[in-house]
């Protein structure tokens, strides 16, 4: 155990750096300390150290070898692992770890996800470093999805608040006059799917509140879509068909060959009291060709799920405020 001993002896001097302790981090106290103490040694005097504490280690370059590489490695592992640059006054101005980087742009913070399939925790841990609120989940979606905002809450305060607007903005919702965006670039490329195709938020820089965003990414095989419905919008599984006023099962059942589409139902239930709406997964073979279609719901790649009832309605209750309308 000769060489560790003589390994400890010449770390003693050094900051100590704890890993897991607060101060561990490549920007911690801890961590800028050690990379001091490291600069301040005297050349030699690690040299000199080793050689009071075992007068044989001057005749073993090795073991000296040994020690420099050790405080090299230490040296580098402050750096190594998610990067943080700071603009000088300790406000952190870009972070990157393997999953998003983030950079800042005028009034913005730009983010760029790098890897739409990686666990939430490291976009949070990011947007946290350049001390920003933002819980961003990716979820799977159809192709027509990715890169577009599925939900979004925003919990501002103080004064940077979303600036009232007469009408929507195309841009997204602004904060101060800045707007909170996203998209996929290059435009109309799949993220995960296509190289060098990146998912791109931009959030206001003087944002003080809470964004919760779910975000569309390519979903894997056999995944089921979080944009269900929006199965007649443009592009996606029914684009074109129209359910408002009901069509017989049949009809769109022939639709839903034509697109190489497998369908499966769901019986639509009212509720007497409320009005609300509830679904019940239903056999192919308890669905008779007369019933009616209501609405349709992608399910996942391949898949479309007909809302069905066996007896005509008055009116479509995805139209009469019992749920939300379909996208279209």
């Amino acid at each position: 155990m000769r060489n560790v001993d003589e390994i400890n002896e010449l770390l003693r001097p050094l900051a100590r750096v704890e890993p897991g302790q607060p101060n561990s981090h490549a920007s911690g106290t801890g961590a800028r300390a050690l990379l001091a103490s490291i600069a301040a040694q005297e050349p030699g005097s690690a040299a000199r150290t080793l050689g009071r504490t075992h007068r044989s280690a001057s005749r073993s370059p090795r073991r000296l070898a040994l020690g420099l590489t050790t405080v090299a490695v230490l040296a580098t592992g402050v750096v190594v692992g998610p990067s943080l640059l700071e603009d000088g006054r300790g406000v952190a101005v870009s972070y990157a770890n393997s999953a998003v980087e983030i950079h800042r742009e005028g009034d913005q913070y730009v983010a760029r996800i790098k890897d739409p399939f990686a666990d939430h925790d490291k976009y949070t841990q990011a947007f946290h470093a350049v001390g920003l609120n933002v819980d961003l989940r990716p979820v799977p979606v159809s192709p027509g999805g990715v890169g577009k905002i599925l939900g979004m809450i925003i919990a501002a305060k103080g004064s940077s608040r979303p600036a009232p607007e007469a009408k929507p903005d195309p841009s997204g919702p602004r904060i101060n006059g800045v707007p909170l965006s996203m998209e996929a670039t290059p435009k109309g490329c799949q993220p995960g799917q296509d190289r060098h195709c990146v998912m791109v938020m931009r959030i206001p820089a003087g944002f003080t509140g809470h964004v919760d965003v779910k975000l569309g990414r390519q979903a894997k095989p056999e995944e089921e879509y979080a944009n269900f419905d929006s199965a007649m919008a443009p592009g996606e599984m029914f684009d074109g068909v129209r359910l408002r006023d009901g069509r017989p099962v049949d009809d769109i059942l022939a639709e839903a060959r034509k697109r190489d589409l497998i369908a499966v139902f769901s019986l639509i239930r009212t509720d007497e009291k409320t009005g609300g709406l509830s679904f019940e997964p239903l056999p192919a073979d308890r669905v008779g060709p007369g019933w009616t279609v209501w609405n349709a719901w992608q399910v996942r790649a391949g898949v479309i799920r007909l809302l069905v009832t066996p007896e005509r309605l008055p009116e479509n209750p995805f139209y009469n405020g019992s749920a939300p309308p379909p996208a279209s």
